[in-house]
């Protein structure tokens, strides 16, 4: 039996965990489990779950190296959204209209079913079922929203959706109710705790990596026929995948007179249809978080902490909520952070299992993280009990993923695709005209 002294840090440095204190507890395990994952955040701990609902008999470890969730999964937005990161009209070209359906189908239930858990298990995590709102704030904007309505996205004239949120040069958006709101550490926290109830031993603090018989961790053998590598953009990247860094900010708990000039009663998400990823909520203490890309791709896919930090990402993302509502204007924003999101070179994530190995791995959620490993997890437990449904047969499952390109080649490339999509807002800020820099810019980024 191996004896872990747990870190004295703070899980991550996110809102989310502001004023969290870890137990100090020593994690202890065996040397000989059913299954064995890698990863303490969302993959990892999803698929014990799903993997218990379908043999509660199993004997499952869990090893993280840090602490739970201290990746994208206790850093990120709080969406949990049907939004994929390829839009809809590009999986219909490449896999056809069945195989789109089928694939938000998924997603639809994978949010209703997350809810009812969260219900359950994690009543902190405070999961509402809002909707999400894309607005636009100028003519190009407008166009281009307007172009994505579908079957989910409903357009809104500015006068509907003034009523729900009162944004600054308001034109109108996009509403798509497929979307829900929720404190994702917390959804962390009520999960684990779920599943040490139901026997799964997590073990804290402890290096673990995929061997022919198990995993070695921190040096020790752990015996298990089944290995599932959950650790998304702290897996060695090769060309498989990208680190991308998202930041975010949060305000002070703003009084209810400054939520009345803003709206966002029902917490529903949204974000301002930019080039540039953006999104926002109001939290359940009444602060408003908001995140966005802009900090630059590191070369050879290294992870730089320093990178969660890019002071100028966080002053736009400021200046943005601003610009939003100009009733923050003297408003303090108390909370910066960041974390680094895997993506994939055709911007689709991946969940493999090969049989003849017993080694699973999923990942690659390029930001859509929070519903999207649940159905991922969901389906890889479905492949190592050997079962075979809708979602086991999605488009994407034991797909061969496609590699990026080589450095130097890469770092250019993807951190001037990151520049020039900034470029691009500008520009349709200023001329009110669709960018002609996306039109470049588009057919390279592949989504």
């Amino acid at each position: 039996m191996a004896h872990i002294e747990m870190q004295d840090l703070p899980p991550n440095n996110s809102l989310w965990a502001d004023g969290y204190k870890q137990s100090g507890k020593q994690a202890e395990f065996s040397n000989s489990y059913d299954v064995a994952i890698i990863g303490g955040g969302f993959s990892g701990l999803w698929s014990a779950y799903h993997l218990l609902e379908l043999d509660p008999k199993l004997s499952i470890v869990i090893f993280e190296a840090k602490s739970l969730g201290y990746g994208a999964s206790g850093r990120n937005g709080g969406w949990v959204s049907s939004d994929y990161p390829v839009y809809r009209k590009t999986l219909e070209k490449r896999h056809g209209i069945d195989s789109a359906n089928n694939l938000f189908k998924a997603l639809f239930s994978a949010i209703d079913e997350i809810g009812q858990i969260a219900g359950q298990i994690a009543p902190k995590a405070s999961f509402v079922k809002s909707g999400t709102l894309m607005f636009a704030r100028n003519k190009a904007q407008e166009k281009r929203l307007e172009e994505s309505v579908d079957s989910e996205h409903t357009w809104k004239s500015a006068g509907e959706i003034g009523e729900l949120i009162k944004v600054s040069k308001l034109r109108g958006g996009l509403f798509n109710p497929q979307c829900a709101t929720v404190d994702p550490f917390q959804l962390v926290l009520g999960l684990a705790r779920y599943l040490r109830r139901r026997g799964v031993v997590i073990a804290e603090g402890v290096f673990a990596t995929h061997t022919d018989r198990g995993v070695l961790a921190n040096s020790s053998l752990v015996k298990a026929p089944i290995v599932i590598r959950a650790s998304e953009a702290f897996s060695d990247p090769g060309r498989e995948f990208i680190p991308l860094y998202s930041l975010m900010i949060a305000s002070e708990v703003l009084p209810e007179e400054i939520w009345d000039q803003i709206g966002v009663k029902n917490r529903f998400t949204f974000a301002e249809g930019t080039h540039l990823v953006n999104y926002a909520q109001r939290t359940t203490d009444n602060r408003l978080a908001i995140g966005g890309r802009g900090a630059s791709y590191p070369f050879g896919s290294k992870l730089i902490e320093a990178k969660e930090m890019t002071n100028s990402v966080h002053q736009s993302l400021e200046r943005m909520a601003k610009r939003w509502f100009p009733v923050l204007e003297s408003v303090k924003f108390t909370h910066a952070w960041g974390g680094a999101v895997a993506i994939t070179r055709n911007w689709e994530p991946y969940v493999q299992f090969d049989k003849a190995t017993g080694y699973g791995r999923l990942g690659g959620y390029a930001g859509d993280g929070v519903t999207m490993s649940y159905l991922a997890s969901k389906i890889l437990a479905e492949l190592i009990a050997g079962r075979e449904s809708e979602i086991s047969n999605l488009h994407f499952v034991n797909d061969k993923i496609r590699k990026w390109e080589i450095e130097p080649l890469r770092y250019l490339a993807v951190n001037s695709l990151v520049k020039l999509s900034g470029i691009a807002d500008k520009e349709e800020a200023r001329t009110g005209r669709p960018s002609l820099v996306s039109k470049l810019i588009s057919p390279l980024i592949l989504r």
